[in-house]
């Protein structure tokens, strides 16, 4: 049996743009925290709008970029933990079970400290669609949303260690390079012949 590759189109150009901007949005963000203020409000209120573009792509988009063509399930996910956990995962074209539900927790915990920050600005500094909100906040407020922030930028700290992780896992058992994929649109897919 011989195993031959074909390269398939899976990420489109937008989706693409979307992930590597995020990418460099969030690292910069994390970067100028403490460091520049205003360079990680500008990061960071980048990330909101990522995020809008991100679910408006999640309905309007190509294939693979569809929220509905990486839906996890349950089973689905046992059935690709197993598989994992034999060092024999099979090929997707899209998203992993556990590829896709990682998706989808990376773009809550993002949005929620998106959301947080912006509170945040509002709260501190008086600036940003929350300002209005803000003017009559209790400092406990302040100190909750501040909170709620750290831990997600922690969170994620995590979150996306382990999705390093997974996408290099990935990659060794499927036989494919993903972040290639990502950069070029293109994944390889072997074909038994």
């Amino acid at each position: 049996m011989q195993r031959q590759s074909t390269q398939i189109e899976v990420w489109d150009p937008l989706l693409r743009s979307f992930h590597w901007l995020l990418v460099a949005a969030f690292a910069t963000a994390w970067w100028s925290e403490g460091n520049n203020i205003q360079l990680h409000l500008l990061a960071g209120s980048i990330i909101p709008g990522l995020l809008l573009f991100r679910l408006i792509w999640g309905f309007a988009g190509e294939h693979h970029a569809l929220f509905a063509a990486f839906r996890p399930s349950l089973h689905n996910i046992k059935q690709h933990l197993g598989e994992l956990l034999s060092l024999h995962a099979r090929q997707y074209a899209g998203h992993t079970p556990i590829g896709s539900l990682m998706i989808y927790i990376l773009l809550l915990a993002l949005f929620v400290l998106g959301i947080s920050g912006m509170l945040l600005m509002a709260l501190q500094m008086g600036i940003g669609p929350f300002a209005g909100w803000a003017a009559g906040v209790s400092s406990d407020t302040e100190w909750l949303v501040q909170q709620i922030h750290h831990w997600c930028f922690h969170a994620l700290q995590i979150l996306i260690a382990v999705h390093l992780a997974g996408v290099a896992v990935e990659s060794v058992l499927q036989r494919s390079n993903l972040t290639a994929a990502m950069i070029s649109g293109k994944k390889a897919l072997k074909e038994v012949q």
